[in-house]
This record gives C-alpha cells, structure tokens and sequence, in this order.
C-alpha cells in the first residue's frame, strides 16, 4: 500500500476530482446570486383596451409608465391590442404574465373620483387583471406575479393620491365608509392565464422529467459500459473470438432498451401515480420523452468512445451544465450570461421547451415544439454519425487485429509443418 502512494500516478484521481468541484463551484454558485441576481429581458406583456373617458385615457398613463427596471431587473414589454391576443401568447409560451386595462377602465375612475367627492355611497374601484402563465415554473411565475402587482399597485397609489389632493384643495372630506374606496381605487385581480387543473406541480413537471431522464443516460451509458466490457474480457480470455464492433453494438442496443425502459417507467408514474396534468395526447409526450432519453444516451456515450477513460470527467459536468442552463427550475433569463450562451447549445433546454409545450400548451409548436424536434433530431442524428464512426474504426481495428493473428499463425505452422518433415 505505502508503495502504490508514493506513486505520483496514483494522487492524480483525487487532485483531479478536487479540481473539478472547484470549477463546478465557482460555475454554478453564480446561478444561485440571492440579493445579486439580475433579470434580464424578462418578457411580460401590457394590454389596453381603455377606450378612455372624458377625452382621458387612463390606460394609457399606465401605458407610458412601465417599469423598465426594477431593483436591477429588467423587463421586456410586449403590448397587446386584446385580452384574447394575450393569452395566445402566453398558450405559446411567449411571456411569462400580461396586465391587462379593461375596455372601461377610465370610466370606472371616473365614477370613482365623483363617487368620492359628491360623498355617494357604494362606489366600486376600477378593475385590472394579471394573467399569469402558471407553467412557466414556480419562480418565473413568483416573478411575474411581483412584477405585475407593483405596477398594478403604483397605479393605486397615484391615483389614490391624486384624488386626496383633490379632494383637499377643494376643502372635501371623505366619510368614514368611503376610507377603503380612497386608499384602494384600483384593484389587480389574479388569474391563472391557461386555466390549468389538476396537478401542475407547479409548472415544474418537464424539468423533472429531463433531469431524470438525463441522468438515466450518465449511469446507463457508464454501466452498460462496465459490465459488457467484463463480460467480453471474459469471453475473449477463455478463447472466444469476440469483435469490438459486437462488443459496441450490443452497447448501443442495451442503451436503446435501457432508454425504452427509463421512458415507460417515468410515464408509469407521472400519469398513472401521480396523475399530471397534460395537455397533448399520452402518445405524443412518449415518443417525445423517448427521442429525449435516446438523445442524452447517445450523448454520453459519444463522450465515452472518443474520451475513453476522461470520459466520465466530461459527462459529470456536461449533465450539469444541463439540468442549471435548461430553464427548468430557474428561467433562462434568471441565468447569468455563461449560462444563457451554454444553454442554447446544449440539448436539455430544447427538450424542457418540448415538454412545457406538451404538458401545457396542447402541444403547439408555435409553443416551443417545433424548435426543439428540430435541435433535438439533429443533435440525436449527429450524435448516431459520431457513434457509427467509432464502429467504422473498431470493424478496423478487428480487421487489423485478425490480419496480425493470422501472420502471426502463419510462421508457426509452417514451422511445425517443417518439423514433422525432419523427423520423418
């Protein structure tokens, strides 16, 4: 034992495995910022269909003061000429919430200001709407939510203090009643924009989904690897003549069934367990899950063939890099700006986008589908053609390895041959 330590060899494992925490840490702390983290292009979307009042339009006062920043973030405005426009956006995963000024929105002030000052009783606020896109994921619609409510309330605020100032400069008081009226003017409803029921789980099902399904992949790959390669060690030590290339094919069709296996056993128990909302056929999502789980297999073990033993080293952080830059659990532009380029070349966030569009989008391709077949497509073909051309240079490598036997045995037996002569 004291022997194989002082090898310098043998350390290299653990300084490289220390290594490589280091530089996972210092990737992926940043996506987790707290009080730093930033928002950037966070898209939202504004409707009005204030027809106005009293040549007033109120709607579009609340138009001309959109936050553009808030606390650092910055918010991406998508105006809108109907409530019915925005919701197709959001169907289509466009935006992440709207704010929505109704048709009678000036009128409604109005009545309210003259309901205050004429001291009329059963005065009614003026009304917004938020629509939230709850599939969005938990934090992009905790997001949007505070986003839409501190407009909305700024809007209560100003008008709440422009009526007092009225009201004072005309010498009026407001009667104990109409307090609540004053204080709150306007009022922001919240809605569920898709009108989802059942269980969402909090919009966080695709994420959960890849993540294990890209996992899967890492340990599949890994062992099926380990295990046929003893098994053929095996094989070949007691004389059997097993090629590489049987030795990579049997791989590749354990990794496709493994894949299969994964696929069924997750829709076993997204849909017959807990019973997830969806929104797309049961068939869609699973030929889906499966091009999905095919995709990342193939990944990790392209990794494997050309990296050889390095392999691991780079399917640990590339499956990391993965599950942080794919929008799942933290919207892609919550990701500091390494993370937002890496995520559009990597195939996990075309695959949350796919599956967001599945489950809660009725599987629009407008949505996000479309977009991902064709990445996810062209990544598994590439990924095939990389693969198949490992098998090319194994069946060489046999050949070459079979040439070599066969000169080897040539001299051997024609030495035997000369042998037998010589004693005869």
């Amino acid at each position: 034992m004291k022997r194989l330590l002082k090898v310098k060899i043998a350390w290299f494992p653990v300084w490289c495995t220390a290594f490589l925490m280091l530089c996972m840490l210092s990737i992926y702390l940043p996506v987790f910022g707290g009080p730093t983290q930033r928002l950037t292009d966070f898209p939202l979307i504004v409707v009005n269909e204030d027809q106005g009042a009293a040549s007033v339009n109120m709607g579009q006062q609340i138009m001309n003061h959109l936050i553009e920043t808030q606390d650092g973030h910055s918010f991406k405005w998508t105006i809108e000429s109907s409530k019915e426009k925005a919701v197709e956006e959001i169907k289509n995963n466009k935006a992440y919430g709207a704010l929505v000024i109704p048709a009678d929105y000036s009128a409604s002030l109005a009545g309210v200001q003259k309901s205050l000052m004429t001291g009329q009783a059963g005065g009614k606020p003026a009304h917004m709407e938020i629509l939230i896109n709850e599939a969005g994921g938990q934090l992009a619609s905790s997001v949007a939510t505070n986003a839409l409510q501190t407009v909305a309330s700024a809007v209560n605020t100003g008008v709440s203090q422009q009526i007092k100032a009225g009201m004072t400069k005309l010498g009026l008081e407001v009667s104990p009643q109409a307090t609540s009226l004053l204080d709150n003017p306007v009022q922001a409803t919240t809605v569920n924009a898709l009108g989802l029921t059942g269980k969402i789980n909090k919009g966080m099902t695709p994420f959960v989904v890849v993540m294990i399904s890209s996992i899967s992949g890492l340990l599949g790959v890994n062992m099926i690897h380990g295990y046929v390669g003893k098994i053929a060690e095996g094989m070949r030590s007691k004389g059997h003549r097993l090629s590489h290339v049987k030795q990579l094919l049997t791989e590749f069709l354990l990794g496709a069934i493994t894949s299969v296996l994964v696929t069924t056993v997750i829709m076993i128990f997204i849909f017959g367990v807990f019973g997830s909302v969806h929104t797309a056929s049961i068939w869609r999502i699973y030929l889906f899950l499966l091009l999905s789980s095919l995709t990342m297999s193939f990944l990790f073990k392209m990794l494997s063939l050309f990296l050889g033993q390095w392999g691991m080293l780079a399917m640990f952080p590339v499956n990391i890099m993965g599950i942080f830059g794919s929008g799942g659990a933290f919207p892609v532009t919550t990701l500091p700006e390494f993370h937002r380029a890496l995520s559009s070349f990597l195939p996990t966030r075309y695959m949350v986008d796919g599956f967001r569009a599945l489950f809660y989008y009725g599987g629009h391709m407008e949505a996000g589908l479309g977009t991902a077949l064709k990445y996810i497509v062209t990544y598994l073909i590439m990924f095939l053609f990389l693969c198949g051309a490992k098998v090319i240079m194994a069946h060489n490598k046999d050949k070459k390895g079979a040439a070599d036997q066969e000169n080897h045995e040539k001299p051997a037996s024609n030495g035997r041959e000369m042998g037998a002569l010589a004693a005869e």
